[in-house]
């Protein structure tokens, strides 16, 4: 594993010179839609389904509101976990105009940011969707920088009625805990520890109920996509990628498991990848090492393949102030040949966009990827603590075009 302190360290990708944007961003077409981090899918239904996290939508009585909206204010005590902690929603329509609707509020899943859990990954395999979710114990310290956002304590779910309903069914528990154990203080905002009646150590587990993953070296697994449901796949195990924390991460790691065995922890690999690009793999979480690590630069990760190529495209990001958009973002696109790397860079983009939009969280919908024209659509999200957020803060997209290397 080679250590980098910056992306353009990372040596020039022979096969791809750039990406090119073509065009500008494709807002969702329903402006009350919010949300962040959009983990996604290609189903066997050839919908594309996504986790969301703090939605701050919802609808009641077929009528959509967002939290923002003066008409929601008489159902905000009621509704209030309909528009925080995470939903699971469905994304439908061609690119150009794509439609997005609820399909599970998930009112177990409470929580602002850190403090509640927040979505991570999704997949689809043989028509089973699994979803991975993080931050299950709430606030833990992050790893890297006392105002990134942590990024731990994940598990994940598994739906066989395309996100009706889950298994486990976590929504009591979850629930319990959090509005037994959360205190609602503002003294605390700077001191996040505060705001819990059990101290970190205390919150290692719910009653008897542990997190796949505890901690924060695999906080965040980010499914590898592989076409429609799993069609693509080069064998018959699922790949996973988690960095470190959630934004302004050094390290990511990979794992794996076979397909028919996603929600049992213990059959969970882990990569040590070697210099010469070959690889390793082990049992336990603490003896694997990251497949790339890039100090401060890594956030919550995106892998896709492409099997035209037989390339894997690493997308990341990174925000010039920890947890907060306000000053911008970068955009890190590395390319491989295996999910473990060696990586050699495509693009970085040192502002992402544009300051003000605070882009983060690149996903690449492969329903959407031309692999003829190697062009397609990043989604992402955008910028939500300052005035005017809620113009970015959405699914949104933006149109890109692989270029090969010796265009450039």
């Amino acid at each position: 594993m080679n250590k980098y302190l910056h992306p353009t360290e990372v040596p020039r990708s022979k096969t791809f010179g750039a990406i090119e944007w073509e065009g500008e961003r494709i807002k969702v077409n329903n402006h009350i839609i919010k949300g962040d981090t959009y983990p996604m899918t290609w189903a066997d239904n050839d919908n594309i389904y996504t986790g969301v996290g703090d939605p701050l939508w919802c609808e009641i009585d077929g009528i959509a509101y967002n939290s923002h909206n003066e008409n929601f204010k008489p159902y905000e005590k009621e509704y209030l976990y309909k528009i925080y902690g995470l939903s699971f929603e469905r994304i439908t329509g061609a690119a150009e105009s794509f439609l997005v609707d609820r399909i599970d509020d998930m009112p177990g899943y409470i929580g602002w940011g850190g403090h509640g859990p927040k979505p991570c990954g999704v997949t689809s395999v043989n028509g089973i969707i699994y979803y991975a979710v993080q931050n299950l114990l709430g606030w833990k310290p992050p790893r890297h920088g006392i105002n990134s956002q942590h990024g731990s304590d994940a598990t994940i779910i598994k739906s066989d009625d395309y996100g009706k309903t889950w298994t486990p069914e976590l929504n009591d528990t979850l629930r319990s805990f959090y509005t037994e154990n959360f205190i609602e203080n503002e003294d605390g905002l700077n001191d996040p520890d505060k705001m819990w009646k059990l101290s970190i150590e205390e919150r290692h587990k719910i009653n008897d109920w542990y997190p796949m993953f505890s901690g924060n070296l695999f906080g965040g697994p980010s499914f590898v996509q592989f076409g429609k449901d799993n069609s693509t796949a080069v064998n018959d195990y699922i790949y996973a990628v988690s960095a470190d924390q959630w934004d302004n991460g050094s390290e990511i790691r990979l794992g794996r498991v076979k397909n028919d065995k996603i929600l049992c922890r213990k059959e969970w690999e882990f990569a040590i990848p070697a210099k010469d690009g070959n690889v390793e793999w082990t049992n336990s979480l603490h003896r694997s090492s990251p497949i790339i690590s890039i100090e401060r630069h890594l956030s919550l990760p995106e892998m896709v393949y492409l099997p035209s190529v037989k390339k894997y495209i690493l997308a990341t990001w990174a925000l010039y102030k920890d947890f907060n958009p306000n000053m911008g973002s970068e955009l890190t696109i590395l390319e491989a040949d295996n999910p473990w790397g060696p990586f050699s860079l495509v693009h970085y983009e040192w502002m992402w966009f544009k300051q003000e939009m605070g882009c983060y969280c690149p996903r690449i919908p492969l329903k959407w990827f031309d692999e003829k024209n190697m062009s397609g659509y990043i989604l992402h999200s955008g910028i939500w603590d300052q005035p005017g957020c809620f113009e970015y803060y959405m699914p949104q997209l933006r149109k890109f075009k692989l270029v090969p290397a010796y265009n450039k």
